[in-house]
């Protein structure tokens, strides 16, 4: 991957559960205390250290041909999503390249990734803008989102530590599983600010799948699954999410809220 940067940042997790041998990390537990969004300094946690790419060895294969989320700048998809809601749609999502985050005070770089929904039914332009990084433990977070819709900011969220939004690789064995507790802030157009402490459950659920798309069939999947907990630790009604996952190609297909699948894709090396 082509990002040039380092960070070393205190991650706020401890141990949930992982299948044995597993290459990907254990979860976080929750936090009984309610930290503020961000560091002082305006640095950001994470649940783990970011990828350096200049560890990479060039004998080896390239990350982004086996990545289950390449963020390599450039790179394209476009999908044809069916929302209960709105209608039918495409979505074409483009990496951007490394930026600084905003509000962190130059303590924190990611990848921004562009997303731009022409929502036909009702003839809105849907836009997110997200900061993102690979961890070293596999992990992909978040760090920042931006939302708009018709050109104008609507709402940006900010979590600590950073939110999990998918996996990089796939674990060396099943079950598998990271439980993520964050403290999320959104800030709406007029200001008013709006906070919470989601929990997530990520779950490798099946991998060496083959899934055919619009754009092709693809082998080597992944089945991911994102569930949405409530206080009793149980999964809320209509919050879960269901992803494949394609080696050096990223998410092809998503069920859950809204449909998604692949229709093309130009992933950059």
């Amino acid at each position: 991957m082509t990002r040039r940067w380092m960070a070393a940042l205190a991650a706020g997790w401890v141990l949930v559960a992982c299948g044995g041998g597993s290459s990907l990390p254990p979860g976080p537990g929750d936090d009984s205390q309610n930290p503020p969004i961000g560091n002082p300094d305006g640095s950001i946690d994470l649940p783990g250290d970011v990828v350096n790419p200049d560890d990479n060895n060039p004998d080896e294969t390239p990350a982004e041909s086996t990545s289950l989320w390449p963020l390599t700048t450039g790179s394209t998809w476009v999908y044809d999503i069916k929302d209960p809601v709105q209608g039918e749609f495409k979505k074409t999502v483009t990496v951007l390249g490394p930026r600084e985050v905003p509000d962190t005070q130059g303590k924190m770089t990611g990848v921004l990734v562009h997303s731009r929904q022409d929502r036909t039914q009702n003839g809105m332009v849907y836009e997110e803008y997200s900061w993102q990084l690979e961890l070293t433990n596999g992990l992909v977070v978040r760090l920042r989102e931006e939302d708009h819709k018709d050109g104008a900011q609507i709402r940006s969220t900010v979590w600590s530590p950073a939110t999990v939004k998918s996996v990089a690789r796939a674990p060396e064995s099943l079950p598998w599983s990271y439980q993520s507790a964050v403290q999320e802030q959104t800030v709406l157009g007029d200001g008013t600010k709006e906070d919470s402490d989601p929990t997530y459950n990520w779950r490798v659920v099946e991998k060496g799948l083959t899934l055919q798309t619009k754009a092709g069939t693809f082998t080597n999947v992944i089945k991911v699954q994102r569930d949405k907990l409530n206080d009793a630790g149980e999964v809320k009604e209509g919050k879960e999410r269901t992803y494949w996952l394609a080696p050096g190609v990223g998410k092809i297909r998503e069920e859950g809220e809204r449909t998604e699948e692949l229709v093309s894709y130009d992933v950059k090396k």
